[in-house]
Order: structure tokens, then C-alpha cells, then sequence
């Protein structure tokens, strides 16, 4: 094992773990509206599609996709579209949540809806697996199996992920108690929202 390539990768992997972006956003906006649970639950579904995006692109399945820009592009736009959505339906329930009693109508059905709000959200953004494209075979050794070094580097990209994901849920949870007032929790969840609908939006037109 080339502990070099393994540490080097790791960093780089902890920089983008940590990088604000739509699966931080999700998952800080699940733990406000429904717990730590819930926030962990996107978590793992992010991190799934990422896991799974990481595969297509050792697997050369991404490259093929860029080679076919018109389904490129519509997993794309399906990509923005969900993500306006989400923003949408953040900034059209704001103000509904009560932090000190029950909104079912704001909590999914199970941890598995949860999981999959993730898991969507990172399917459908192709530009993953062009990352990964990119980024891997810098890392692998020269000589190296490629398949093999390639399942290495996501693993410890999927244990990051979920870890960064997960401590910002957590955190978000916590920030429950400081967020007590309504107006205050609608205004973030607006705030949220927006934040979604942009991110949305520049994918579309990247």
C-alpha cells in the first residue's frame, strides 16, 4: 500500500468533504426540520451516490457520459430541477415548524425517505462522476491497478463523506435549541432554500 498516495488523496478528499455544497445544505436543513437522525440519513444516501458515481467513473462509465452530452445534459437538468424543487418546498414550508411540538407534515415518512433525498440528489448530478474522472487517476501510483486503487480512494472518500456530513448534521441539530423562535428558524429555512434554488440554477447552466 502506498501510504503517500492513501494520505495525499485523504486530504484532498477532507477539503471537499468539508466544502459547503447541496449535500451539506440537505443535510443541515433535515436535521433543523427533523433531527440528527434524519440529517444522518441524507448523510448516507449522499454519500451512496457519491460511493456510486466514484465506481461509474473507475468502472470508465462517466467517460462514457461525456461522450453522450445529450444524456449528460438531462441527468443534469434532472439534477437542477430536483434541487429547485427541494429549495422550493424549503422556502414554502418555512414557518411551519415548531421546534417545541410534532410536524409530521415537515418529517418524511422513515429515515429510508431521508436517505433517498440524498442519495437523488447525488445521482443526479453527473459532474461527480467527471470529478472523480479527474481526480483518481492522479492519485494512483505509477504501475498500480487501476480498479483496485480506485476502490481504495472512494472508500476513504465514502468514510469522510459521511463523517463531515454527519458532524454537520449534528451541529445543525444542536443549533435547534438557539433557533427556538419561529421567525428566526423560517428565515434559515428560507435562507436554505435559496441557497438550494442557486445551487439549482448554476448547475443548469454550467
Amino acid at each position: 500500500m502506498n501510504q503517500h498516495a492513501v494520505v495525499q488523496f485523504a486530504l484532498v478528499a477532507l477539503v471537499f468533504g468539508v466544502t459547503p455544497g447541496p449535500d451539506v445544505v440537505l443535510s443541515i436543513r433535515q436535521s433543523l426540520t427533523s433531527g440528527t437522525a434524519y440529517g444522518i440519513a441524507v448523510a448516507l444516501g449522499a454519500a451512496s451516490g457519491s460511493l456510486a458515481w466514484g465506481v461509474a467513473a473507475a468502472a470508465g462509465l462517466s467517460g462514457v457520459l461525456e461522450r453522450l452530452p445529450t444524456v449528460f445534459e438531462a441527468i443534469k437538468i434532472a439534477g437542477a430541477i430536483y434541487l429547485v424543487y427541494l429549495g422550493v418546498q424549503s422556502i414554502r414550508k418555512s414557518g411551519s415548524l415548531d421546534l417545541t411540538g410534532s410536524t409530521p407534515d415537515l418529517r418524511p415518512r422513515g429515515k429510508w425517505d431521508a436517505f433517498k433525498t440524498g442519495l437523488y440528489a447525488d445521482l443526479l448530478n453527473p459532474k461527480m462522476g467527471a470529478f472523480y474522472l479527474a481526480l483518481i487517476p492522479q492519485f494512483i501510483p505509477e504501475g498500480g491497478n487501476v480498479l483496485h486503487w480506485s476502490l481504495v480512494f472512494m472508500s476513504i472518500e465514502l468514510a469522510i463523506a459521511i463523517a463531515a456530513l454527519s458532524g454537520y448534521a449534528y451541529l445543525a441539530d444542536r443549533a435547534r435549541t438557539l433557533l427556538s423562535n419561529r421567525k428566526t428558524l423560517a428565515w434559515v429555512e428560507r435562507a436554505l432554500g435559496a441557497f438550494l434554488i442557486g445551487l439549482g440554477v448554476r448547475v443548469a447552466l454550467e
